[in-house]
This record gives C-alpha cells, sequence and structure tokens, in this order.
C-alpha cells in the first residue's frame, strides 16, 4: 500500500488513478483517506449505502453546528439555481 501527501495525491492524481494499489492519502503526518481503485464497474450496494449514510451524517452535523435549517439550505439552493439560470 502507498502512501501520499494531499499536495502528492492532488498533483500526480492521473497517475495514482492509474495504479491498481490501494493508496493512504495524509495531511501532517496523519491519515485523511484511503483510495481504492474500483475492480468492477458498479459500487456494491453495501458501499453505496455507507457512503449515502456517511455523507447524511457529516451533512447533519455541520448544519447543526453551523445553526443552519433544512428550510434555509433549500431556499439557498433554489436561489443558486435561479441566479445559474441567468447567466
Amino acid at each position: 500500500m502507498k502512501t501520499a501527501t494531499v499536495r502528492e495525491f492532488r498533483d500526480r492524481a492521473t497517475r495514482f488513478l492509474k495504479d491498481e494499489e490501494p493508496i493512504i492519502v495524509t495531511r501532517h503526518g496523519k491519515i485523511v483517506g484511503f483510495f481504492l481503485p474500483a475492480t468492477g464497474g458498479a459500487l456494491p450496494l453495501e458501499i453505496k449505502k455507507d457512503l449515502l449514510y456517511t455523507l447524511t451524517n457529516e451533512i447533519r452535523s455541520t448544519m447543526k453546528e453551523r445553526g443552519a435549517t433544512e428550510e434555509a439550505l433549500l431556499a439557498d439552493f433554489e436561489k443558486t439555481r435561479k441566479t445559474r439560470r441567468r447567466r
């Protein structure tokens, strides 16, 4: 298993994405993520569920920390969507 800093991973992403070996990504010596090459065309359902749950929990946590409500978030999305259409 290879190790790369965030900067190395960013700068050499194309090369790393071609490799078949997993990569540990670090920032200031601490692990911040893993890159696991996909071996097939589709993600297994369990991995999809885990990703969805992780993302949902992160969004919920961030909203709570910032005191944001679902209504305010949806209003912000709608405002952004309307602004992008005008361009």
